[in-house]
């Protein structure tokens, strides 16, 4: 995971949580909100789609692309934008069954 604000990646407080959603059709907001992380937390991802929800980070940053994880025994999803960018380019990583 990767939170752009800098104060944020060094401190696992509830105010730099990093939220997991339910549904990346749906806005993100608190009621699809399934799980939290924080920056640096390690999740592997199963497969992603381009299509979701757009998210805008803090800084301006905002991505449509979305991956579903395998987290605490549950499926849920993590946005684009929370990737290091880097990572957004990963070719090898399925699209998503619809």
């Amino acid at each position: 995971m990767h939170n752009v604000e800098r104060d944020c990646q060094h401190r696992r407080t509830e105010n730099c949580a990093l939220s997991l959603a339910r549904d990346p059709y749906r806005v993100y907001r608190r009621s699809n909100v399934v799980g939290h992380v924080w920056h640096g937390d390690v999740l592997h991802a199963v497969c992603r789609i381009a299509n979701g929800v757009t998210v805008t980070d803090e800084v301006g940053g905002h991505s449509s692309m979305w991956f579903r994880i395998d987290h605490e025994g549950k499926q849920m999803w993590v946005p684009g934008i929370r990737i290091r960018p880097e990572q957004l380019e990963n070719t090898a990583l399925p699209s998503c069954p619809e």
